[in-house]
Parts: structure tokens; C-alpha cells; sequence
């Protein structure tokens, strides 16, 4: 096998995102083909970089109905060679071991649905609608010198650290301004007394110039894209009820497409104590 510039980039967005499905990468790296054949030619490349050991492949439990979803791939023992050779760092300064490929279904379906949407960013971003100046993903959050950027809340004596799913800035078009947002991707698994001690965590962080001094913002928003309608409802009257305001914004899941990413752009979020419906830029 000859490893292509392609087949690289490939396998370090596949260490960057922990997990990506092959239609994720699919949209990332081969829209410029002739859309006849560009699933089998990304598919090809796949089962190529799979049976050298570049990356592993992990597949989701078939549900009735509804066919074998399509595979998805995480890093494997050559790919962590490449990531070493091409990040110029030792093999060891590698954030990967076979151990994180023992991943749960939960787990997957939370990471696809949070690379959904930064694909889509990134997508927008390469088709210059702004800049990404900075992407933090949760397990960034999670590392140690990243732990105390994080809102937290008290229970009792206990800190609880609210780790984002992630944390992006961009740069908008002809302005000087940059734009800073949170993620929350939401899959319908959190109670609303857990949801109403985030947004909690998000108030205070904000109120004690805490965003301001880690991330040099008090006008911070927190994007939730969540399940369906009826689920985006209850979680805008919990915010609601929890104090949160015109930071807090929502939409459903089925908004976000990879293969029409300016659809993000357009007015399908609903924001807290608002009515109506925005875009995400305005």
C-alpha cells in the first residue's frame, strides 16, 4: 500500500476526533469527486488504511428495520505510528492505546453526533463563511492543565466539573470580531436536574469573569443540539426555569447535515426566554 497525502490526513482526523463513521469522512475528504463514485472510492481507501493496521474499525449493533449501519473507525497501531511521525512527537506522546477502542454504543452514537457538528463547522469554515481560530474537544477539557478552564458547581464541599463537549471561536468576515461558543450535545439521557446544574455551572462561570479569564469572553453561547422537538422544548423551559438565558440556544439533531452544512447557519435555533426562531450568526 502507498500511503497518500490523503490517506494521512485521513488518519489524523481520525485521531483528532477519537471516532468518525465512514459518511463523516467521507464528507471531509471526498466531496470533490464525482459523487458516483466517490463512496466507493472513499470506501476503498477505508478497507485499505483498515487491513494495513493504520485504523480499526468498530461496528454499530444492526437495528430492525433499518439495515447495517455504516462502520466506524478509530484509530489503530500504525495510524498511531503515523500520528507520532507526522505531529514530529514520540510514539508515546501519542494520546491513544488499544484500550480506547473498547468503546460503548452510547459512547459512539455521543461522539458521531458531536463530530456531526464540527464537520459541519469545519465544512463552512473551508467554504469561507468564517475562521476557525480555536477547537477544544471535551477530552482536551478533560486533560489536566485544561481541568480548571471548566465550569463547575458545588455539591456541598465537591466541585463537579462540567466538561463541554467542546469549545470553538470563530472569526467572522470583514469584522474584527470573534465569536465564542460551547457545545452541548444532548441525546435525551440527562435528567433535568442534571441539565439545570449545567446551565447553573454556565451562569456563574460567566458571572464570575470566569470565561472572561480563561477564555477572554463574557458573551459566551452554549449551542445544545438534541434529539427532536418535543425534547428541544423541555430543555428550553428547564433553562428557563434554571435561570438561563439568551446564551442558551437549541435545535434538533436532523438540522444538522454534513452534506449541507450552511443549513447551521440558517434560523433553526431556539434561544432561551426568546421567541421565534434565529440564526446562529445573528
Amino acid at each position: 500500500m502507498r500511503v497518500t497525502e490523503r490517506d494521512r490526513a485521513i488518519v489524523l482526523a481520525v485521531y483528532e476526533h477519537r471516532l468518525l463513521s465512514s459518511p463523516q469522512i467521507e464528507a471531509l475528504f471526498f466531496q470533490s469527486e464525482k459523487s458516483r463514485g466517490r463512496q466507493t472510492s472513499c470506501q476503498r481507501r477505508l478497507q485499505l488504511l483498515f487491513h494495513h493496521g493504520f485504523l480499526d474499525r468498530i461496528a454499530l449493533p444492526i437495528i430492525l428495520g433499518e439495515g447495517r449501519a455504516p462502520y466506524v473507525y478509530a484509530l489503530d497501531e500504525m495510524g498511531a505510528t503515523l500520528v507520532a511521525s507526522q505531529s514530529d512527537i514520540d510514539r508515546d506522546e501519542v494520546d491513544w492505546r488499544p484500550k480506547h477502542n473498547q468503546v460503548g454504543h452510547q459512547f459512539v452514537t455521543h461522539t458521531l453526533a458531536v463530530n456531526d457538528f464540527r464537520i459541519a463547522m469545519t465544512l463552512l469554515a473551508e467554504a469561507g463563511h468564517f475562521t476557525v481560530n480555536e477547537w477544544i474537544s471535551e477530552a482536551e477539557f478533560s486533560s489536566v492543565k485544561m481541568r480548571q478552564r471548566v465550569p463547575f458547581r458545588m455539591r456541598g464541599a465537591r466541585v463537579v466539573r462540567n466538561y463541554p463537549d467542546g469549545y470553538f471561536r470563530l472569526a467572522l468576515p470583514e469584522t474584527e470580531q470573534e465569536a465564542h461558543f460551547f457545545l452541548e450535545t444532548d441525546m435525551g439521557t440527562m435528567s433535568n436536574s442534571n441539565w439545570q446544574e449545567k446551565v447553573q455551572a454556565y451562569k456563574e462561570f460567566r458571572l464570575r469573569g470566569l470565561s472572561e479569564t480563561h477564555f477572554g469572553t463574557q458573551n459566551f453561547r452554549v449551542l445544545a443540539p438534541t434529539t427532536g422537538k418535543r425534547r428541544m422544548g423541555s430543555l428550553k423551559r428547564t433553562t428557563e426555569h434554571a435561570g438561563g438565558d439568551r446564551f442558551f440556544w437549541f435545535t434538533s439533531q436532523d438540522q444538522i447535515d454534513i452534506w449541507h452544512p450552511k443549513q447551521l447557519l440558517e434560523p433553526i435555533w431556539e434561544v432561551a426566554t426568546q421567541s421565534g426562531k434565529h440564526a446562529l450568526l445573528s
